[in-house]
């Protein structure tokens, strides 16, 4: 069972829906996280880097710092087929990132709980999920959202999915 969307859901995001998820997303020590990292400046391009945070810091300016957990628990990171020891390190993966900059790769439980608290009043939180023999609804009945879910042409075997476009329709 999928426990948390993944890299390639946050990436098909519009820039406008990540926007609105960096806004709602209060981040926590040991959730995990993306953020983009440079390559290659000349041809523009980004890799994905994977991290569970370990520290937040909050500046006065409004900048939030998203410290890696192996660097707040006293690991080095180092990139894949490199040793501690190695002279001739090119690029070396950051291990701090901001906000502003990060999306969540949302469990189960934070994206349940993230459908709870927006827009009551617009929205009213609503989940459907079942198979042919069994099916449990979760909330308001009469909700903007059951529409969506019912209507969608593409079926979901996995909860995290379900709920998942549940937070994309809002974004």
């Amino acid at each position: 069972m999928k426990q948390r969307i993944s890299i390639e859901d946050v990436a098909d995001l519009t820039y406008p829906q990540q926007t609105n998820l960096r806004n709602i997303w209060t981040p926590a020590r040991y959730d995990i996280a993306v953020s983009r990292m440079c390559t290659d400046a000349e041809r523009d391009e980004y890799k994905w880097i994977e991290f569970a945070i370990g520290d937040i810091r909050a500046f006065e300016n409004g900048v939030v710092i998203l410290k890696d957990l192996r660097l707040t628990d006293g690991y080095v990171k180092i990139m894949d087929g490199e040793t501690l020891d190695s002279d001739d390190i090119e690029l070396q993966e950051p291990t701090a990132f901001h906000k502003s900059e990060s999306l969540p790769l949302l469990s189960i439980g934070q994206m349940i709980s993230m459908l709870h608290i927006l827009d009551k009043s617009k929205y009213h939180f609503y989940l459907l999920s079942g198979n042919s023999k069994y099916a449990c609804e979760i909330g308001d009945f009469n909700s903007t959202l059951k529409a969506g879910l019912l209507d969608k042409k593409d079926k979901y075997d996995e909860i995290c999915e379900v709920l998942w476009t549940s937070i994309k329709t809002i974004l």
